[in-house]
């Protein structure tokens, strides 16, 4: 019985000795249950994590198989890759870590998220660069802030030593569900700010008047929590319909102030049919949350019963 008991001490010491030897250029492995096959060419462990020489990175994962001859290690189940020095955790089903390249590849219901950031983004399938520190994917996308917005955008990009999100296609609702999109956007992770091209913004018209479509449009803009800003933009409520709408603000600038539930314009230009009415170095009304208010209102079309029109 002392010899048997001698040598499963020797055996387990020999499998957690040549475990550490295995991965000692890149990862220490750590599990109780470690299992090695084909020679040492493949360690299989279960229910344990993974540390980087540098300890940066930590794997964690229900079942680990390293294979010697790609150098590569594979997580199966319950994956969670956390990047220490940028504070990031990745949630996964799923990976595969090449430790020649330094490259990681995660599959099955992701979910990358600073542990102190404002965004989560889940997606399906990632690519995540380890020299570059960079996760992208070509895969559909959601993106939801501590705000309570959610983004939809057809790729991503993300950046980590920059702390900015590259998106592609992104369309949001906010919680006044105000619908956002544009071609191309940049999403701060640190200040929650979204710079975007060819921006579209349409206004949840909260009297629920299906004539009036509350939208402007932009070459490019800014989203922050309480304020829109368009530059190069246009803004009308008109019926959507073929060809120019009935009348239009185009204005170097336009901001839309939640808080103040207001639209401002600087150097607008009323325009009736395309062609231009008034010019306003300064300009405001109220947004379509407002229901009675003095001041400025929102220009409008209408028809008598004799049809002639009037703004």
């Amino acid at each position: 019985i002392l010899m048997k008991n001698n040598f499963i001490i020797i055996f387990v010491i020999y499998i957690f000795f040549f475990t550490n030897l295995a991965f000692s250029e890149s990862f220490t492995l750590k599990s109780k249950n470690i299992e090695i096959l084909n020679e040492g060419d493949q360690i299989k462990a279960y229910k344990g994590n993974a540390i980087s020489k540098d300890k940066n990175l930590e794997i964690k994962s229900d079942k680990f198989i390293y294979l010697k001859n790609l150098d590569t290690l594979k997580s199966n189940g319950n994956g969670e890759l956390f990047v220490r020095s940028k504070k990031i955790r990745i949630k996964y089903d799923n990976g595969v870590f090449d430790q020649k390249n330094l490259i990681f590849n995660a599959n099955g219901n992701i979910e990358i998220f600073q542990t102190d950031g404002l965004f989560v983004i889940k997606t399906n399938k990632i690519f995540y660069d380890q020299k570059k520190n960079i996760v992208l994917s070509n895969e559909t996308t959601k993106v939801e802030d501590n705000l309570g917005n959610v983004y939809f955008v057809d790729n991503f990009e993300y950046e980590i030593d920059k702390d900015l999100i590259k998106v592609k296609n992104l369309i949001s609702k906010d919680t006044q569900n105000n619908t956002f999109r544009t071609s191309l956007a940049y999403i701060n992770t640190n200040s929650g700010k979204i710079f975007g091209k060819d921006i579209s913004i349409e206004l949840k018209n909260q009297s629920n008047n299906n004539e009036n479509n509350y939208r402007l449009k932009g070459n490019s803009g800014t989203i922050e929590e309480n304020t829109s800003t368009i530059t190069n933009g246009v803004f009308t409520n008109c019926k959507k319909r073929e060809g120019c709408p009935p009348w239009t603000f185009s204005a170097k600038k336009i901001t839309h102030d939640k808080n103040k539930q207001e639209i401002s314009y600087d150097k607008a230009l009323l325009k009736v049919y395309d062609l231009p009415l008034i010019y306003f170095p300064k300009f405001f009304h109220p947004d379509p949350n407002v229901k009675r208010r003095s001041g400025f209102l929102i220009p409008s079309i209408s028809n008598s019963s004799n049809s002639n029109n009037f703004l």
